[in-house]
């Protein structure tokens, strides 16, 4: 585990390191590729995994609109889960590094628990469709290749009724201008 985090890290630095640009250099691309990558482990065997690629176009100097889908799998000793999301962005920046997000994001897919016990043994499988629209800021780095990095919240987000454990999300993701 250790090793696995020290590569991310280091991964991360380096990217960092070479994205820096002169300030007197401008960058003239609109267009932007990027997106998310993630692995948890936990108690009880748990395991997640998540991809979230995204594109996005600069229609002016500080406004840019885009589009994300993903992929999650999350699975312990009792629960599975598949979960696709796609949906619409967009991101105003009224400073330079600093930019304000609106996301919907539409989810679909499948929780499947198992309960077993000497007396009892069950299985049940659930069918997740669910809406979002996250509101929230974020910081992005200078340069070709930007690191994003920031929280949302969901504004439809109703405790006991959504597959998520709270309405606040943290993320961070790393695009290049292409």
């Amino acid at each position: 585990m250790k090793k696995i985090l020290l590569f991310i890290f280091s991964l991360t630095l380096s990217t960092l390191a070479f994205s820096q640009v002169n300030q007197n250099q401008s960058i003239e691309n609109n267009w932007r590729f990027g997106g998310g990558l993630g692995l948890s482990f936990g108690n009880n065997s748990y395991f997640s995994f998540n991809i979230s690629p995204s594109i996005g176009y600069m229609v002016a100097n500080n406004f840019e609109v885009g589009g994300i889908a993903g992929y999650q799998y999350g699975k312990d000793d009792y629960y599975k889960q598949n979960l696709f999301n796609v949906g619409p962005y967009i991101n105003f920046y009224p400073i330079e590094n600093i930019f304000l997000r609106a996301n919907y994001m539409y989810y679909t897919g499948k929780q499947k628990y198992e309960n077993s016990s000497p007396f009892y043994n069950s299985v049940s499988e659930i069918d997740i469709d669910e809406s979002a629209l996250w509101l929230g800021a974020g910081y992005q780095s200078n340069g070709q290749v930007r690191f994003q990095a920031g929280v949302l919240y969901n504004v439809l987000y109703k405790e006991n009724e959504s597959i998520f454990s709270s309405g606040f999300q943290p993320f961070m993701g790393i695009s290049v201008g292409l």
